[in-house]
């Protein structure tokens, strides 16, 4: 164990004793009533209608106003003893007003019950609108913060037929998605690189299976075990700082924020329209409370959902030639897979008294993905022509990949909450979260065709391009279906991955009341330690013997099945291999001597990183009537060991190198929140954030590429891809400004405008040392540039149609619209570009219905092109995602006795997802996975 380590298991210990000293005295909520503090005035906030907690609503006592906490709890101290005017306002919900007294010899409780707006006849019945209640929880948070923070509730995303986390985030302004296949994976906040938003489960950052960089892949955890998102997009001092574009933060459910039993469950299948693959889905929670004082809870929450995806894909590569571009080359892929998830998440909760409660979380998200690929690679050489029309020599490849990754996420947070005294509050919280990421098999069988025919190409329909075989009566008259006695043996390929990333941290935060700035307000301290470690192996095996191959007494043909490669009902290339053909020949060639490890490849890819991180903070909160200000500043210590294998060609010696870096940062923010109502609400922000390299960046390894002729420049180059221990930190300045008008019964009108500065932000680029003798070098490593900047607005308007007559009350709009703007500058004063990640625009619109027993959502999501990888040397094949709207429709029916049915249809335009290089005509990849179709049964109680 690290010494570091050390002093956290000694931290946690301490920890978890004084939160069992603290309260060890309370036993009963009779006798926590005498403990409770004279000046103090405590209560709870639910709705009428199944006893669900109500987090975010505004308590108003006297001249001092807090907001419930999400188990609906309030605390108002420093109370001098008298007669007081009780204010509970939470939108969506009928106003509560009571008096209390306050005595000079104990506290009060008082707990409050608010009854929706949209109860219909009289106060005794109430009617429950899902989604209605699902933005008021939503926005009731939103307006009690005092930063800026978008919040949506897990019953307002489960009205959305979203697969995933990821997929649910782009329904929040500002929020957009990459995705894989047609599925939503990374995170994009504010057109900013996915590197800069971190994601935690109630407040515990997630480790991350992805080798290769900081963004998360959210992919890997279903939608179906989360209470709400909070998206923070201005940190405040007590949270951590390596977040320049936001916080996503996962709220688990808790059997605490309603009374009784929680139970809900749903089955659903359906059919992917292309491949006709298998779409099923399920999900069950079950918690209740226990103890004399139902202060215990315990909830656990399950998901599990199987799709059988196919994919049509097809992608040219371009390179430079002259003062153009040609295409280089050419994959016709078919992917056909089975993508399974599984989520389990349980939740104990101990509310000893109303000033001490402990909990422990624990989640497990997996997602599996096994996928066949079939492709067809066509390298194309001896250019005559331009990238539109021209003859070149091809070579044809034909390939199987069987490729399986297993991804998991699991996090355990253990955590308390203290009131000491009547001024004093004590939060702690210890974690750990480990992501794994295995690939294994990812085997592939390659067939080269011992015919290297000149091929004709015509690019002027670049979304449907055209070629013709020149010069073989054995040949089609046009496409690329050659004979299948063209292809012999190339090789089997063997490969194995596995990254590693785990997170022990904890946490300390003791705040108390504050008298000497403002009328009212708190000061808060706290401290932080993270250690997290971070490792990848890359295992590389090969056979290219053409006799091992011979034995086995077979062609490529008997390899070949049935069915046939048909993207897009336009480019054919024949018979597709039989999914069995690794079980049946593979064993054999890998048992043969020349299947060799790859040792070069297999070792220099690999690394391994600690980094160490140890903040604290002040932060210190006052208000003067209708303004609340946020102060304060975070210091956060860097530490980072990165260690890889070098590989010495000439010698034929394994190096490993080990590096380490130290830095310093200090983190101010100041964040101002003004009511000119108590629907109208301005805020305003200053903070900063940092964007700590990638680890594989940061590792000192190297790896050597053949060295290969350039067409274009006539050289000798080799590729050189390495890491850059050098690489500094990205820092950010962001300002924010946003103005919100909360609508009544319920709903938004809000526009906010965001700007950040970044200083050092990072690149992957490119240099060439020239050798001389015609040979060149091309370093391929992280850089930092000058600066950059990211700006914008966004607007939103959510609101329910309460006040319409008849049938017309059911009506309701959720839309949002987000600008975003990015410059930087490059490395190596190569000029300026946009940063990654940044579309201009973005936006959503979906039209709800809801009565009592219909909910209906049509939904429509918008996001412009934006840039993801560059190519410093010739801009002109920098790597753009395209445009690409989806429409997507929700619908459910209430049966009555928590039963309903329930159904969901997304991608109904059949919309296509497309790369390009530079610009629109080359296309680097057109993808299109078809439409989908759900339908299931649900119940709660």
């Amino acid at each position: 164990m690290r010494p570091t380590r050390s002093v956290i298991a000694t931290a946690i210990a301490a920890s978890l004793a004084l939160g069992y000293v603290l309260p060890a005295a309370a036993q009963s909520t009779d006798a926590v009533s005498a403990a409770v503090m004279a000046s103090t005035l405590i209560g709870q906030v639910r709705e009428a209608g199944r006893g669900v907690s109500l987090d975010g609503a505004l308590v108003t006592v006297g001249d001092r106003q807090v907001s419930t906490d999400r188990d609906g709890s309030f605390r108002v101290s420093g109370l001098a003893p008298g007669n007081y005017r009780l204010r509970v306002d939470y939108l969506g919900y009928q106003a509560y007003e009571s008096d209390v007294a306050i005595g000079s010899e104990r506290g009060e409780r008082v707990d409050v019950v608010l009854r929706s707006t949209v109860a219909a006849d009289n106060l005794d019945r109430v009617v429950v609108h899902g989604s209605r209640d699902a933005q008021a929880s939503a926005l009731n948070q939103q307006r009690a913060s005092t930063n800026y923070v978008n919040v949506v509730s897990a019953d307002l995303l489960g009205q959305f037929p979203d697969n995933n986390i990821a997929e649910s985030t782009q329904r929040i302004p500002g929020v957009s998605i990459e995705r894989d296949q047609g599925e939503g994976r990374y995170v994009t906040v504010r057109g900013a690189p996915k590197e800069f938003t971190t994601v935690s489960i109630d407040g515990v950052q997630l480790a991350n299976p992805d080798a290769g960089s900081r963004g998360v892949e959210l992919d890997t955890i279903p939608s179906d075990v989360i209470a709400a998102l909070e998206v923070t997009k201005a940190l405040t001092p007590d949270m951590d700082g390596d977040a320049i574009a936001g916080n996503i933060n996962i709220r688990t459910q808790s059997a605490l924020d309603r009374e009784g039993l929680t139970l809900r469950a749903s089955l659903a299948g359906g059919k992917y329209q292309l491949g006709d693959g298998d779409n099923q889905r399920y999900n069950a929670t079950v918690g209740n409370r226990f103890g004399a004082d139902q202060n215990i809870g315990v909830l656990i929450s399950g998901s599990l959902s199987k799709q059988g995806r196919f994919t049509d894909n097809v992608e040219t590569l371009y390179q430079g030639a002259g003062a153009g571009f040609v295409p280089s080359e050419i994959q016709i892929k078919d992917y056909e897979g089975v993508r399974t998830r599984k989520g389990l998440t349980g939740r104990f909760d101990f509310r000893i008294n109303p000033d001490h409660m402990l909990y422990l979380v624990a989640s497990d998200a997996n997602f599996t993905d096994r996928e066949f690929r079939d492709n067809l690679i066509i390298t194309l050489d001896r250019h005559v022509g331009d990238e539109t029309a021209g003859t070149a020599r091809a070579t044809f490849d034909k390939e199987l990949r069987e490729r399986t990754y297993d991804k998991t996420i699991r996090t355990y947070n253990l955590g308390g909450e203290h009131y000491i005294g009547d001024t004093w509050k004590l939060d702690w919280q210890v974690s750990n979260s480990e992501a794994t990421k295995t690939t294994d098999p990812r085997m592939q069988y390659i067939f080269r065709s011992t015919v290297r025919p000149q091929l004709a190409y015509d690019y002027g329909n670049y979304d449907f391009p055209s070629w013709t075989i020149l010069g073989r009566t054995d040949a089609p008259a046009t496409g690329v279906n050659i004979p299948e006695a063209w292809y012999g043996f190339r090789r089997l390929n063997d490969r194995y991955e596995y990254s590693e990333e785990e997170e022990t941290a904890l946490r300390l935060d003791l705040g108390r009341q504050q008298s000497f700035l403002g009328e009212t307000g708190d000061i808060k301290f706290g401290v932080r330690a993270r250690q997290r470690d971070k490792m990848f192996d890359d295992e590389r095996y090969r056979n290219g013997s053409a006799a091992d191959f011979a034995a086995l007494g077979i062609t490529m043909s008997d390899m070949l099945c049935d069915s046939t490669s048909n993207n897009f009902d336009y480019f054919l290339t024949g018979r597709r291999f039989c999914r069995d053909i690794f079980d049946k020949y593979a064993g054999q060639l890998i048992d043969s001597d020349n299947h060799v490890r790859l040792i070069p490849d297999s070792l220099t890819g690999d690394y391994s990183a600690e980094e160490d991180v140890y903040a604290g903070y002040v932060r210190l909160d006052a208000n003067w009537g209708a303004l609340t200000m946020i102060a304060g500043a975070r210091y956060e210590r860097t530490e980072l060991e990165g260690r890889a294998t070098q590989f010495d060609q000439d010698s034929g010696e394994a190096l490993p190198t080990m590096t380490s870096r130290q830095y310093s940062t200090v983190l101010p923010s100041l964040h101002a929140r003004y009511e000119f109502s108590a629907d109208s609400i301005l805020r305003a922000s200053y903070s900063t954030g940092l964007n700590r390299p990638d680890f594989m960046h940061v590792a000192p390894y190297r790896i050597l590429g053949e060295r290969e002729l350039d067409e274009d420049s006539d050289l000798n180059v080799r590729v050189i891809e390495e890491g850059n221990p050098l690489v500094k930190e990205a820092y950010a300045h962001s300002l924010d400004l946003s103005l919100e008008h909360y609508l009544r019964p319920l709903g938004l009108l809000s526009a906010a405008l965001f700007y950040k500065r970044i200083d050092d932000p990072l690149f992957v680029a490119s240099q060439d040392t020239d050798l001389g003798g015609g040979d060149t070098d091309r370093i391929i490593r992280a850089e930092n540039g000058e600066r950059g900047r990211i700006y914008g607005a966004e607007l939103a308007w959510q609101q329910t149609f309460d006040m319409l007559p008849g049938a017309f009350s059911g009506l309701g709009i959720y839309a949002n619209y987000t600008y975003a703007k990015s410059r930087a500058e490059l490395p190596f004063d190569l000029g300026e570009t946009e940063l990654p990640g940044t579309s201009r625009t973005n936006y959503n619109v979906a039209l709800t219905y809801e009565n009592h027993k219909l909910n209906a959502r049509l939904a429509y999501n918008y996001r412009s092109k934006f840039i993801q990888s560059f190519d410093v040397s010739n801009p002109g094949l920098n790597v753009y995602w395209d445009e690409r709207a989806s429409l997507d429709f929700s619908t459910s029916l209430k049966l009555g006795d928590g039963w309903s049915l329930f159904g969901e249809v997304n991608n109904i335009q059949d919309t296509r997802q497309i790369r390009f290089q530079g610009q629109r005509n080359r296309v680097l990849e057109m993808e299109g996975f078809g439409r989908s179709w759900l339908a299931g049964v649900r119940y709660q109680f």
